[in-house]
């Protein structure tokens, strides 16, 4: 296929960023429209409806693991020249309508096949192995600012969403709540994602918004470094020890992010907070952990990614310890404020670990492999945590349960060592 010859001038504006302001949308969406609408919406169909926890959490473990299980298929999309440009729209159309048909279910059938089984092809359609893989060729030098600020949309989804849905639930009920969300997905998501090129080649443009010859002017020996990076294909990758390693790592990690964070708001109203202050919580953790995006990103442009994902996960289960101790106001508010500053910035460190242990030419493929093994995690804590709460009556062991996965982590990411292999494949 053809591209547009590489321009000697650059314009103000990069495109690039168009990229990420996508990534970032999408990565609001899918954590508050999911994860944090399901929660939301746990106690009015369960009065409404008398589903269980497991039941109602079940179909978002439906959702993700198919999300999940089809990355493979989906992640060399985005080292495609122009298969993102259909497989975007297409997925936020099936993305939204799967919100929308949620307001008609009034079985289990009908409600996993809607909101678990479509929602799993909207999901992988518009997965994070295209858009990821997508950024990343489109940013070298500036790759940890692309991902900082890509990361910023799920905290701004834990932000908007749960004080929107709450006044929508509460205002038109469950079944309009799903509809109105459906519509605004669509609406949103849809125009967006028409903007979506794969590489800036394709646009007569270079990486970084650079010109001809920037890259000769480079004074930074780390960014020399990640300029002149070599990238894996996926069948070396796959014969690595560190892919595999990353990925139980990454796999223990998410077990204590989705599925501790969706049993929040029923954790908060077990221990007598209103679903107000529990809503309001969640909005000063997602206004923490932008701030914390930032910081932590700042530091990834200059430490160690390894280094850091090891502390994130040590003070990320120190937060499921001070979750437990949570008594009064004063403390949900310090554990948000904490918690902000600690969880999520996981998802941008992995990024940031994955392409600079395989490089970016790959990225998509990569990274499509590696996704259903963390969606199986995604996607099994929340329906684990709410099993077991059910059971059990408490959440004192399930948490307990997530610090524990949130040590091994750190330990196996630990032991996951930058990749040697002997012929790797050059990235200009």
């Amino acid at each position: 296929m053809s591209t547009t010859p590489i321009s000697d001038t650059s314009p103000r504006f990069f495109y690039g960023w168009i990229m990420v302001i996508v990534a970032c949308v999408k990565g609001s969406f899918n954590v508050g429209s999911a994860v944090f609408a399901t929660s939301l919406f746990l106690a009015p169909m369960h009065e409404d409806l008398g589903w269980s926890r497991t039941l109602i959490f079940g179909a978002l473990a439906v959702r993700t693991i198919g999300g999940g299980m089809l990355s493979p298929l989906v992640g060399p999309i985005g080292d495609h020249p122009w298969a993102p440009r259909i497989a975007l729209p297409i997925g936020s159309i099936i993305f939204g309508v799967s919100f929308i048909l949620v307001k008609w279910a009034d079985t289990p059938l009908e409600y996993y096949l809607t909101y678990g089984g479509l929602g799993a092809i909207g999901l992988a359609l518009t997965s994070n192995p295209i858009l990821e893989g997508v950024v990343l060729k489109w940013f070298v030098r500036k790759r940890a600012s692309a991902i900082t600020w890509m990361s910023i949309g799920a905290p701004t989804g834990v932000m908007i969403f749960p004080p929107v849905l709450a006044f929508l639930i509460s205002a038109a009920g469950w079944r309009d709540a799903w509809l109105w969300m459906g519509i605004g997905t669509i609406a949103v998501m849809l125009p967006l994602s028409l903007l979506v090129r794969t590489s800036p080649a394709a646009m007569g443009l270079l990486p970084d918004g650079d010109r001809p010859g920037d890259s000769e002017r480079v004074s930074s020996a780390r960014d020399r470094a990640i300029t002149n990076e070599r990238s894996f294909t996926r069948r070396e990758a796959l014969h690595s020890k560190s892919f595999w390693l990353l990925c139980l790592g990454l796999v223990l990690a998410v077990i204590g992010l989705p599925g501790y964070q969706a049993h929040w708001v029923p954790y908060f109203e077990d221990i007598e907070f209103s679903r107000g202050m529990a809503t309001s919580a969640l909005a000063v953790f997602g206004m923490f952990s932008i701030a914390a995006r930032l910081v932590w990103g700042y530091l990834s442009a200059r430490h160690d990614i390894k280094a850091l994902m090891v502390v994130q996960a040590a003070l990320a289960a120190m937060g499921i310890v001070f979750i437990l101790t949570v008594q009064n106001n004063f403390m949900l508010f310090a554990w948000a404020v904490y918690q902000g500053l600690t969880l999520a910035v996981f998802f941008q460190l992995q990024a940031l670990l994955v392409v600079t242990y395989f490089g970016r030419a790959h990225i998509g493929a990569i990274r499509g492999v590696m996704f259903p093994f963390i969606t199986l995690g995604s996607a099994s804590g929340p329906m684990i945590i709410g099993a077991l709460r059910d059971w059990l009556g408490s959440y004192n062991i399930p948490f307990t349960m997530v610090i524990i996965t949130w040590i091994l982590a750190g330990v196996v990411i630990y032991m996951a060592k930058p990749p040697k292999v002997e012929s790797t494949e050059a990235v200009a």
